[in-house]
């Protein structure tokens, strides 16, 4: 199901995130609901594929420690800016919060990062960094591509 076709039935990734025990259910639960998790994905993409990686997490452990980083992904998704939650995703992806050795990376979590933000806040602001975020990383595949 396409995001659009979730949103006319009435699903929306921000209004099933916006309740933590509805989203606990929906995502994670022991019948998590398909249309709720691809609604969550293709919405904020790999960030909100974490997501829905963390609501598994927590339905599976119960009230038994999860990780960190996927918890704070969950708690505090609604007031990261770009940079935090590109820091974030350095945390989840294991590089702390040092750039890889490989800028590619950096420019594909930067990248995760400001999609996820601009499908959250909707604003030009948000819309103009995703899209410079896709411009850098479109320079470095391209050479990768022409060979």
């Amino acid at each position: 199901m396409a995001s659009d076709d979730a949103q006319e039935l009435g699903l929306r990734a921000e209004d099933l995130l916006a309740d933590p025990r509805t989203a606990l259910v929906l995502l994670g639960g022991p019948q998590p609901w398909p249309a709720a998790r691809q609604a969550v994905v293709q919405h904020f993409g790999r960030v909100g594929a974490l997501m829905v990686v963390a609501y598994e997490e927590r339905w599976a452990v119960g009230d038994a420690r999860t990780d960190p980083d996927l918890d704070g992904l969950v708690r505090d998704f609604p007031r990261l800016d770009a940079v935090d939650l590109h820091g974030l995703l350095a945390r989840i992806d294991g590089n702390g919060e040092a750039p890889s050795a490989d800028p590619g990376f950096d420019a594909h979590r930067w990248l995760h990062a400001t999609f996820a933000v601009a499908a959250r806040d909707g604003t030009p602001a948000a819309h103009r960094a995703y899209m410079q975020a896709l411009d850098d990383v479109m320079r470095l595949v391209r050479p990768l591509v022409a060979s």
